[in-house]
């Protein structure tokens, strides 16, 4: 079978803008709080990003599925992207709700993909 080429490579970070689906419990549930949305809005969306693992990179795409997932360009990129997804996976599994906490980690990943640090 032919492997498929991951979509929407960022051409400074070597990653995919896609990547960004990965977290969107993530992104979601700090909207909610962004926008001071209704605690039950907020509380379902936060229940969303506790019960919901965040894929690392090369496990999004996965590397039965695609091709060149990781490569020379983009491995550090990689590498630092999986170190903040290990960090929100613990926080997640500790029941970090806290947005100061939380939001700087998302924006951290926000700008790796979209320039590669």
């Amino acid at each position: 079978m032919m492997k498929k080429d991951v979509p929407n490579i960022c051409q400074n970070s070597g990653v995919s803008y896609d990547y960004r689906m990965a977290f969107g419990s993530l992104t979601n549930y700090l909207e909610k709080v962004a926008d001071d949305d209704l605690p039950r809005t907020r509380h379902l969306a936060l229940r969303a990003f506790l019960h919901r693992v965040i894929p690392k990179y090369e496990e999004y795409f996965n590397l039965e599925e695609y091709d060149n997932v990781v490569n020379d360009l983009n491995s550090e990129v990689v590498d630092k992207i999986n170190n903040i997804v290990d960090k929100l996976n613990d926080l997640r599994s500790q029941k970090t709700s806290d947005f100061e906490v939380l939001h700087p980690l998302k924006v951290a990943l926000g700008n790796l993909i979209s320039s590669g640090g």
